[in-house]
């Protein structure tokens, strides 16, 4: 099977990890996958074997196999040439492949309206983003959330990431796929965290900007807990903390790739993530510290539930703390069977299994 991905271009978001392993393990099985990405769309933040062909503005293609010094994004002006040169290289080379997979509500503009002879044309549904969108202030910000909103009406076979999307609003999805783990990366540890002995307790949490992550009730939960235990410890992955918050026993990490990121979650003895929106859906620091192997606390991610994590109710930084004192104090046997669930939800989460599923998909099994 032929599979092309157009994008904007790559960038370090968790939905462009999905599409490069996608990609990756699709060749592995045998399929060809190329990347259709603007001429000044960085190199892959996370790596990829496909082709990756870059176009410009008038569509024209540039062949993967000449280096050419990669141009910048200017301060405006981008989007209509990003958008009306992703449709004219979908005009030319389109017709080639088999399946052509927008994955974002603004790259299913030009897939849609393309001509691309007999390619199936599907849609990858990685977020309501409208939601996300409406978060934000200003005139982009309204007409972005109008334009995701009009990309579900388009004439585009979806697949959304998680069942919660499943004919949620606007979106036509009746079949849903999750992006994937790698598992030899993202494995269990060695041995669990052990509750039972005196030292310090380590939370952690990955520090993001965006109120709907849930960063702030981390913070204040953290502050809670370090008034009464003196030893307690916050670790966050990124930083990305409010301006002037500090605290004695509070470091940040900056991971680099996933490996690193999958040392930091096997670091900690509980991973925080409190996001507050759109619960159901797939969240990758849900997804990555329950393979491995670490107690989760969350507002309800998925495959989160009560038997494998510690489900807590949206911006409740009392109830974080009082799930954190419960890991701490409910005894190993309690934390091992939690962690042995987790290690069953996740399975089906693994890559492997994943982009088999895709395939299915698009046989039409």
């Amino acid at each position: 099977m032929k599979i092309l991905v157009p994008i904007t271009g790559f960038g370090t978001a968790g939905g462009y990890r999905v599409l490069s392993e996608l990609a990756n393990h699709w060749m592995l099985d045998g399929h060809q996958v190329d990347f259709l990405a603007d001429e000044r769309s960085p190199e892959p933040y996370f790596p990829t074997q496909a082709k990756i062909y870059r176009f410009n503005k008038l569509g024209q293609l540039i062949d993967p196999g000449k280096k050419k010094e990669i141009k910048s994004f200017s301060s405006k002006g981008n989007a209509a040439s990003i958008y009306f040169g992703m449709w004219r290289a979908l005009g030319r080379i389109g017709s080639r492949y088999d399946v052509i997979l927008a994955n974002h509500s603004l790259t299913a503009f030009p897939v849609a309206m393309s001509k691309a002879g007999r390619a199936r044309k599907y849609y990858y549904v990685q977020a309501y983003e409208p939601e996300y969108y409406a978060l934000g202030a200003g005139r982009k910000a309204k007409v972005l959330e109008r334009l995701s909103t009009l990309s579900y009406r388009l004439d585009l076979r979806q697949i959304a990431n998680a069942p919660i999307y499943v004919g949620y609003r606007d979106i036509k999805a009746q079949h849903w796929i999750p992006p994937g783990v790698d598992e030899s990366i993202f494995h269990r540890r060695k041995s669990s965290p052990n509750f039972n002995y005196q030292k310090p307790l380590v939370i952690g949490t990955i520090g993001r900007k965006e109120a709907s992550k849930g960063t702030r009730y981390v913070l204040e939960a953290f502050e809670k807990l370090a008034l009464s235990d003196p030893t307690i410890e916050l670790v966050v992955a990124y930083g990305n903390l409010p301006e002037n918050w500090k605290h004695d026993r509070a470091r940040i990490v900056v991971p680099s790739g996933d490996r690193e990121l999958a040392d930091f979650y096997r670091s900690v003895d509980i991973l925080i993530a409190p996001g507050t929106v759109q619960l159901g859906a797939c969240h990758y620091p849900v997804l990555e510290a329950m393979s491995c192997g670490t107690p989760v606390v969350t507002t309800g991610y998925l495959p989160a539930d009560n038997k494998n994590s510690w489900i807590v109710p949206v911006a409740n930084s009392d109830a974080i703390v009082s799930s954190v004192r419960e890991i701490s104090t409910s005894g190993q046997a309690n934390i091992l069977k939690k962690l042995d669930s987790a290690a069953s939800a996740i399975f089906p989460f693994y890559w492997k299994n994943v982009s088999r599923e895709f395939i299915d998909f698009f046989e039409g099994r």
